[in-house]
């Protein structure tokens, strides 16, 4: 179920366990009371393991929920191919929407975003979860609308993949994790219509 940070000596049952009920507790308590609010004495306490248990596996607690947030996001985020573009960034914005709703990540990202503002290891971890694999998602999205003729082959999917991300980003930062109609009607209409007209990079401006 989960992949375990093995201590040497550590009964193989037992930690498997004691993995999951910390992961559990972890996700359970960025639920009800947010990241900030979520101490490892708070994780061990309701997953009844010792700090230190924590520890072995998890050096901080950003560390520990960055696992959390992986195993809350299902690998198959989009898999449906609605047949336009539009349609599968309407299905990939609307289950992001109820991830973050309905479930602890949307208190896990903001907090974990927040955090790396001035913690560089923890950016770049967050890029290795987060980023990437967003950028995979969407520039997957991008690569079937090109298949179907909708569009040209992006020189720079992950640049427009990062337009959508940070959109979603700056939403879910201000609370409003609810995306409504007019939001993803504005956002994805903004992104056809960008790559419809396909602008030419790099401008020359013109010598005074």
């Amino acid at each position: 179920m989960f992949q375990l940070c093995r201590v040497p000596g550590d009964n193989p049952r037992r930690s498997a366990h004691s993995h999951a009920s910390i992961l559990r507790a972890a996700a359970d308590l960025a639920g009800r009371v947010g990241y900030a609010n979520a101490s490892i004495e708070q994780i061990a306490q309701e997953a009844k393991v010792g700090k230190q248990t924590i520890y072995r596996w998890w050096p901080n607690k950003a560390v520990l929920f960055i696992e959390v947030y992986r195993e809350l996001v299902p690998a198959d985020l989009v898999t449906d191919d609605t047949g336009s573009l539009g349609g599968d960034l309407e299905v990939l914005l609307t289950r992001l929407s109820r991830l973050y709703c309905d479930t602890p990540t949307g208190n896990i990202l903001s907090g974990l975003i927040a955090e790396a503002q001035t913690v560089t290891e923890l950016a770049d971890q967050l890029r290795e979860t987060y980023v990437v694999p967003r950028r995979a998602i969407i520039g997957s999205i991008f690569a079937r609308a090109a298949a179907r003729n909708e569009i040209a082959i992006l020189e720079e999917p992950d640049f427009a993949s990062d337009l959508i991300s940070g959109a979603v980003w700056f939403r879910l930062l201000l609370g409003k994790r609810r995306f409504d109609r007019k939001f993803k009607e504005q956002l994805i209409d903004a992104v056809l219509q960008g790559l419809a007209r396909r602008p030419t990079l790099g401008v020359r401006r013109k010598s005074r």
